[in-house]
């Protein structure tokens, strides 16, 4: 077994737990369980939800700074006159 599943119980972790580690106090495989809870509610928003919404579909592979400078040369080529804020406004 390599990796435990997200539905495996206490004693299949403790049983798995101790096939890779040895035995273990009890104590130290409570603590290891909890912190296994904790990884498993982990989650990693990688804004991918937003940027199709929100981003045309040539946009959505862009860095930000390519989208910055993209939409940079869509305004220049419309005749805009763009001028860049300093990097810190003096309010």
């Amino acid at each position: 077994m390599a990796v435990l599943p997200p539905d495996a119980t206490f004693g299949d972790f403790v049983s798995y737990t101790e096939s890779v580690r040895g035995p273990l106090e009890p104590v130290v495989l409570e603590d290891l369980w909890e912190w296994r809870q904790k990884l498993l509610t982990l989650r990693v928003d990688t804004k991918v939800g937003w940027r199709s919404r929100a981003l045309a579909d040539d946009e959505k592979h862009l860095s930000r700074r390519e989208l910055g400078d993209k939409r940079y040369q869509e305004a220049k080529s419309q005749g805009r006159n763009i001028e860049r804020l300093p990097d810190k406004a003096m309010f």
